[in-house]
């Protein structure tokens, strides 16, 4: 499985992994879908272009979390599934584009899982090795 849920006193960790940075980060956000929601249950009826930018690879990650959660938040949308349209370093660290699928809330129909917060720098860790990359931190729930 290319992401899992880690034990934390009171929130939940997600580690991502991937053969690449890109593969790593879509990872993670699809752990975050399935987290807030059975995606089963959302229809991929609407797209909603996501952006986020980091310093590093690691504050990319959560900064991409982070705008994921703002969308649901925002649009009050749930997602179905999320594709990573271009990942770039720039002079200043890091950019990430994409795409997140679903539709608007029906809490008669969607199945809603955990209400997530926010990506914390808590136990930030970025593994980049010859075979791939891991990406973890803690999601305030």
């Amino acid at each position: 499985m290319p992401y899992r849920y880690l034990e934390h006193e009171a929130d939940i960790g997600l580690e991502a992994s991937g053969a690449s940075a890109a593969e790593a980060l879509q990872a993670g956000v699809q752990g975050l879908l399935d987290l807030m929601a059975r995606t089963a249950t959302v229809r991929p009826a609407v797209e909603t272009p996501v952006e986020a930018e980091g310093d590093d690879l690691g504050a990319l990650y959560v900064a991409l979390l982070n705008a994921v959660i703002a969308e649901r938040d925002i649009a009050g949308h749930l997602f179905h599934d999320f594709r990573l349209d271009a990942l770039e370093r720039t002079g200043d660290g890091w950019r990430a584009r994409g795409t997140l699928t679903g539709e608007p809330i029906d809490p008669a129909r969607h199945e809603i899982g955990t209400e997530v917060k926010a990506a914390t720098y808590a136990g930030l860790r970025v593994e980049e090795r010859p075979d791939g990359v891991t990406l973890r931190c803690v999601l305030d729930l």
